[in-house]
């Protein structure tokens, strides 16, 4: 076994063993659970980086074994340049996420089984990512979901919890339907279900590409909440504890990109897609303008984050619609900057809450002088969602909104600029009513565990890094072009 394959093995292998270990030991472990969970992810987050060598050498690491052989059915681990952005954004994300609960979960009997059903979380988002064949790929979809759906239902916050994580699985798990059938079209049409064999070129009938185009499309919209599919969102992000609902917008949201880039725009022609671009574009739009709307007219701290991730998705939406270089690459950037600024807002929240016990944004105010560093990091964020110069979504707007303006839809292209601003009004909105103005008779403010704040803090200075050098990450995902459309950009 090489070195390359033995950290393709750490970062499904770390988490995994983690989840396993904690399982096992229980109330015994919960001392240690945190600490645990805190090595597996940082180990898996090495092994991604590890691997940033052999892609620039041109070499693709993959790991497989014959499963089912009559059936053509492999299971194969495999890491591109298609894969390495998501794969980066799911570790870090989960890592901070990670840290952050040090600080924000009470220790219990049960605390090794909630740092367990993280990594596994975790596990189902990488091995998705990962897989080279359609059966691992399901396998892992579906952990990633029942995952994250056992943290709502049982750590979840109030007593609708139960029915919250019911309506998240039940809505999610249709569009995972939807995605499930397209595979199984392409497998019969294949005779394998290797991606491989789908990058080398997939006959099918002129409706049988618009029904399973469709179905990729709109199953993996679900996942990424676009309007109107985003109906679980809401309630999952703003029941869930605030770790899961940190992962489930910074990391988990760009899974439903990243299978609308791996499948239909990987297997199918430019020309195939293209009577896919104005509907593709339009959702988009839709979904930005009722995200931000949602957004200010919310009064629950946490539910205006969440719409947020609604209108932030619908960018990514609008840009691979363009089906133009520029536009594919923004949306794969604002997969990225989207996970660091979101999982920066969030934390926010999370902080406010701890420190003042409150939600409702008509019950804040004035909290600047005394949570200066939250307020600040706040700030940043919300100038960094607004997508102002020089924080990191400012570039991938750009290149998104430039994507737009090559094709000859100029009419939608000044249309996602408009949803641009009322982004601008609600995140200046968010940050002046609580950290501005007169505090509320009553409001007092407690202290802060570490564990919450330097990962804020991290992230606020990433936000800002990004913005300014933007060219690595730029490089990443121009390498990913070339797996897409046939490379004919």
């Amino acid at each position: 076994m090489d070195i390359e394959t033995m950290w393709l093995v750490t970062i499904l292998g770390a988490p995994l063993a983690a989840a396993l270990l904690l399982s096992l030991l229980g109330g015994r472990g919960a001392r240690m659970a945190g600490w645990m969970a805190g090595l597996a992810a940082a180990l898996s987050l090495a092994g991604t980086f590890a691997l940033l060598p052999a892609l620039q050498r041109g070499e693709d690491p993959t790991l497989g074994f014959r499963w089912i052989p009559a059936a053509g059915i492999r299971l194969t681990l495999h890491i591109d340049w298609l894969t390495f952005p998501f794969l980066i954004t799911e570790a870090a994300v989960t890592l901070l996420a990670v840290v952050y609960t040090w600080g924000y979960h009470r220790t219990d009997e049960r605390t090794s089984f909630f740092y367990a059903l993280l990594l596994l979380f975790a596990v189902g988002m990488s091995g998705t990512t990962l897989a080279d064949d359609m059966f691992l790929f399901y396998i892992f979809w579906e952990l990633m979901l029942v995952a994250s759906c056992a943290l709502i239902a049982v750590w979840g916050e109030g007593e609708q919890r139960g029915a919250v994580a019911l309506k998240y699985f039940i809505f999610t798990h249709l569009g995972s339907l939807m995605v499930l059938v397209g595979l199984i079209v392409l497998y019969d049409a294949t005779g394998s279900d290797s991606f491989s064999a789908l990058r080398a070129g997939v006959t099918l009938a002129p409706g049988l590409v618009m029904t399973v185009t469709t179905l990729f499309i709109v199953g993996f919209c679900v996942k990424m909440a676009i309007f109107p599919l985003h109906l679980w969102l809401p309630d999952a992000h703003t029941v869930a504890p605030m770790p899961v609902t940190i992962m489930l917008a910074a990391a988990m949201l760009s899974m439903g990109t990243y299978g609308v880039l791996r499948f239909p725009l990987s297997i199918f022609s430019p020309a195939q897609m293209t009577s896919f671009a104005v509907p593709m574009m339009v959702a988009g739009i839709v979904s930005e303008i009722y995200g931000a709307l949602m957004a200010l007219a919310e009064q629950d701290i946490k539910r205006i984050i969440a719409y947020s991730s609604v209108s932030q998705m619908g960018y990514i939406l609008f840009g691979l619609g363009t089906l133009t270089f520029d536009g594919i690459a923004g949306a794969t950037l604002h997969v990225i900057y989207h996970a660091i600024v979101k999982a920066l807002l969030f934390m926010c929240v999370g902080l406010v809450v701890r420190a003042t016990g409150r939600r409702r944004i008509t019950e804040l105010g004035g909290l600047g002088s005394a949570m200066p560093v939250v307020a600040l990091c706040t700030a940043a964020g919300a100038l960094a969602i607004a997508g102002s110069p020089p924080f990191c979504i400012f570039d991938s707007e750009w290149m998104i909104f430039a994507g737009g303006f090559h094709t000859a839809h100029i009419g939608l292209s000044i249309l996602t600029l408009f949803g641009s601003l009322l982004t601008v009004a609600y995140a200046l909105w968010f940050v002046g009513r609580i950290f501005f103005g007169a505090r509320p008779q009553g409001l007092t403010v407690g202290r802060l565990p570490w564990a919450m704040v330097v990962p804020t803090i991290l992230l606020a200075a990433l936000a800002l890094i990004e913005g300014l050098f933007p060219a690595p990450v730029f490089d990443w995902v121009a390498h990913e072009l070339t797996l897409i459309l046939g490379g004919v950009w």
